[in-house]
């Protein structure tokens, strides 16, 4: 395989990626948060510049704006694998002296580094049009979300053609369970449930990681290291299962 010949694919990677991963959530984002943004433009052309302006501008942000984070995490990071595989489209791409595991690396790590731009660029313009948000805070965040999710569906990817349900059933399972464990008080959860949360995803302290990084406030280091941990070591094991198993299967 020469490099040449892995970077000719670069091109038509990105182009598929922009077109028919990305763009779904970029319009619903749009879409989603455009709405509550134009009426209140609408309305009080000024409001972001009142006292009160900042506070919303940073809700919706959070709220409603940062849904391309688990979104464009898992349109990037699922299927990668899967969709060649199923659609027969490995009969043709590795008909060439490709090597397999840097060809869908290369995809992974470009789907990743597209999505972080993305959402740097997508937090710069509504900071522009509200109030300035941290961009770089943002774009941290981004990259957290696409190691843990994108390093899920990776690993999914190689085991299954269901990664992209897969992947999305056990974030939201996680989520649900995590955040019922962290409440106050004796747990809510019978043991086995509070045990199965531990050993899931760490998406509730991704969670917490993005609301720090989106004020620019100190991150919990233990959280960090669990939510990056979890997610290259994903990437890792679908590493490994990618030279192990047949690809066409």
């Amino acid at each position: 395989m020469s490099r040449g010949r892995l970077l000719a694919y670069l091109p038509y990677k990105l182009g598929d990626y922009l077109l028919q991963r990305a763009a779904v959530a970029v319009v619903m984002v749009l879409l989603v948060a455009g709405f509550p943004l134009y009426g209140t433009l609408h309305g009080n052309p000024d409001f972001f510049a009142t006292p009160q302006g900042p506070l919303l501008a940073g809700q919706l942000f959070t709220n409603v704006v940062a849904l391309f984070l688990p979104l464009g995490a898992f349109l990037g990071g699922a299927g990668i694998i899967s969709t060649d595989r199923h659609l027969g489209h490995v009969r043709f791409l590795f008909s060439k002296p490709v090597n397999v595991v840097a060809y869908y690396v290369q995809t992974y790590v470009l789907h990743g580094i597209a999505f972080v731009a993305l959402f740097g660029i997508i937090t710069w313009g509504y900071g522009a049009v509200t109030v300035h948000q941290p961009v770089a805070g943002a774009m941290a965040a981004a990259a957290l979300t696409f190691v843990l999710v994108g390093g899920l569906g990776f690993l999914l990817g190689t085991l299954t053609r269901l990664d992209g349900l897969l992947v999305a059933l056990v974030y939201i399972v996680s989520l649900t369970l995590q955040q019922v464990v962290a409440m106050p008080g004796p747990s809510q959860l019978p043991a086995w449930a509070v045990q199965i949360a531990r050993v899931l995803p760490p998406a509730y302290d991704l969670d917490r990681l993005r609301d720090h990084l989106y004020t620019m406030q100190s991150l919990d280091t233990a959280q960090l290291w669990h939510v990056l941990g979890y997610g290259f070591g994903a990437f890792f094991l679908g590493l490994v299962a990618l030279r192990k198993l047949p690809l066409s299967r």
